[in-house]
């Protein structure tokens, strides 16, 4: 009997059985996870460390969803292998299962950078289920939390601690948060709003040493300062999980290659989601995890069937309780490109469009979510925007 084996158990493995499932109700699912708990969405670990969701309460298909699925779920129990002739998967329980098509969906892992002192102990990432409760269990009454990292997951980290009575302090080695979603301007707003809710930021500080004999006590940068703490959570970004792909001989580069139709290099053996790389990009967000989940069911059922284009980089986060939207071309700065930017102060706003010949190409809206709903439509019509305060920005 013809079988899929899915390697992953996050977002775009769990999208790929939902697209599976939609074309054919009967074919066996195997999906292979490192960890011992069932899907849950990682987005919400935020909410694991602030103590408003419970380990039980994150989990969003528990097993009886896989059950009704036709899917066997294999926890803890980490593939090591794939031998692309055979479509055959090895598991670190020396087990090995034949498949008529495999998906490889590894999602990313930590990025650590080379600190010295990262074995110490209070030092933390967080990526999974049991990170989040190390990190909540750790912070509860220790103080002050040094959070190494300024994108999405260092601050709403930092906003979480403040809910459970941490005082976080964020170390970013640029000179500005959110490097990915927003522009400085944008940066300079949301630093505001997040000193006034009690998170401290440092701005150009890299860390290059965690201080402490046996745990962490702090932080000294590459210049000598330093930074005193009880915790240091290190979030300095992701890379895609390709050791998999890379010891079974399929093609990557930064991450797990594939073409048009989410193939890889092997044939019968495709990939979607974090761990992917399509022409020369791994994006790294959940809509790119989406659309590379459906077009790969889709193909694995019907090669051919379906072809990926590419996604319009959209971000639309709650990042420490404030609404953040970016989409498409947001901070570029060739003169064929013309920004509008309306900030509130009193109201906690800060919108931005940018136009190339009066058409919406992108834009940023940070704390209002109507304006962010403007923008998608304006970019997916691909209006032509001659008054973005009435066209767009009006609440």
């Amino acid at each position: 009997m013809k079988r899929i084996g899915i390697v992953g158990n996050g977002v775009a493995s769990i999208t790929t059985i939902r697209e599976l499932r939609k074309h054919d109700s009967d074919i066996p699912i195997d999906v292979f996870s490192d960890e011992s708990y069932p899907y849950y969405p990682r987005p919400k670990l935020i909410d694991v460390v602030s103590g408003e969701v419970s380990k039980e309460e994150i989990i969003q298909f528990d097993a009886s969803w896989y059950e009704k699925q036709n899917v066997t779920l294999r926890l803890s129990e980490p593939v090591t292998e794939i031998i692309p002739d055979s479509k055959t998967i090895l598991t670190t329980m020396d087990t090995y299962f034949n498949y008529y098509k495999i998906l490889i969906a590894t999602g990313s892992h930590p990025f650590i950078p080379p600190i010295h002192g990262i074995e110490k102990k209070r030092v933390h990432v967080v990526r999974t289920l049991d990170d989040a409760i190390s990190v909540r269990d750790d912070v509860k009454g220790k103080g002050r939390e040094i959070i190494v990292g300024g994108g999405i997951l260092g601050i709403e980290l930092a906003a979480a601690m403040r809910k459970i009575g941490g005082s976080p302090i964020v170390i970013s080695n640029i000179h500005q948060l959110l490097p990915a979603q927003l522009d400085a301007g944008a940066s300079d707003f949301l630093i505001h709003r997040l000193e006034k809710m009690g998170i401290t930021i440092y701005l150009g500080f890299t860390c290059a040493e965690i201080s402490g004999a046996d745990h962490a006590t702090g932080v000294v940068s590459t210049t000598g300062d330093k930074i005193k703490g009880d915790n240091v959570v290190i979030a300095t970004g992701v890379r895609p999980n390709v050791t998999l792909a890379v010891s079974s001989g399929i093609e990557t580069d930064k991450g797990i290659i594939v073409d048009e139709h989410m193939q890889t290099s092997v044939k019968g053996v495709y990939s979607a989601g974090d761990c992917t790389e399509w022409k020369g990009v791994c994006w790294g967000i959940i809509p790119v995890a989406l659309d590379t989940a459906r077009c790969a069911a889709k193909n694995i059922l019907n090669h051919g069937s379906d072809t990926y284009t590419g996604t319009t980089p959209s971000n639309t986060l709650k990042v420490a309780n404030i609404e953040l939207t970016s989409i498409g071309l947001y901070n570029v700065t060739s003169p064929e490109y013309r920004s509008i930017i309306s900030a509130n102060e009193e109201k906690g706003t800060y919108f931005k469009a940018v136009l190339q010949d009066d058409t919406f190409v992108g834009g940023i809206a940070l704390g209002d979510r109507k304006v962010a709903m403007n923008m998608r439509r304006a970019i997916s019509q691909h209006l032509q925007i001659t008054d973005p305060t009435k066209q767009l920005f009006e609440q």
